[in-house]
């Protein structure tokens, strides 16, 4: 696919999903999850899901406006749009396959799914769906996978710019935010042996580590994605 249309199609949809989630700083209540199945030689599965079914009343009734604070509230029409975009983009990805979406209009939830081939397509994928938010909530977020070592690591740093955006939007807005949650949930194939956040759970059958922090903790650096995972060899 040409560069330069391939990176004029990024700039349409961001800049409408981008609209699309200002309507999040009067809803506020939404999650993100991402499911990741890896299998031991570095391929695997991931879902992304959005779901913003909590505010589904109060994100109804902004959808029919045409702006808010001076933002244009992009229709369905166009959000149907453009999510199809990004996937056709993730389909000519390198190392990517299987592209599937899911749009629910009436609870609004999208997920996006995909197989990826090795860890770099996996961060192929998750440089995509970060760029939705037209800037990124990290200044690095990346996945590692030492098949040798059998060690998963997520290495991720929090934006400072992400910060200033959202206290530019006062306490009275930013509050809101507290029933907003990311959700990472990675499953293996080998028994976990150890991991290395705190907040983060094992699973009951040692295969699989669940992390889920609240969205404005992320923001302000409070709490951190970053992991380090090592499996049984």
């Amino acid at each position: 696919m040409n560069g330069f249309k391939a990176k004029r199609k990024l700039r349409r949809f961001y800049g409408v999903i981008c609209a699309f989630l200002m309507t999040l700083t009067l809803s506020s209540c939404f999650d993100f999850v991402e499911q990741i199945d890896l299998k031991s030689d570095g391929s695997g599965h991931i879902a992304a899901t959005l779901n913003l079914s909590k505010s589904k009343t109060k994100v109804s009734s902004l959808m029919k406006m045409k702006s808010i604070k001076g933002i244009r509230i992009p229709t369905q029409a166009e959000m149907e749009k453009e999510i199809r975009s990004a996937v056709q983009l993730l389909k000519q990805t390198k190392g990517i396959s299987n592209v599937a979406y899911k749009t629910d209009f009436t609870n609004y939830i999208v997920n996006i799914s995909c197989d990826f081939s090795q860890i770099e397509s996996l961060n192929a994928f998750s440089d995509i769906l970060a760029n939705r938010f037209k800037t990124k909530i990290s200044n690095s977020n990346r996945y590692y996978y030492h098949a040798q070592s059998h060690v998963f690591e997520r290495k991720f740093v929090a934006s400072n710019e992400w910060k200033a955006k959202f206290n530019q939007l006062g306490s009275d807005n930013t509050t809101q935010f507290a029933d907003a949650f990311y959700t990472q949930i990675v499953r293996f194939e080998k028994p976990v042996i150890s991991q290395g956040n705190s907040l983060a759970k094992v699973a009951g059958n040692k295969k699989g580590v669940l992390l889920k922090l609240p969205f404005m903790d992320l923001v302000y650096g409070k709490s951190s994605l970053a992991n380090k995972i090592i499996l049984t060899k």
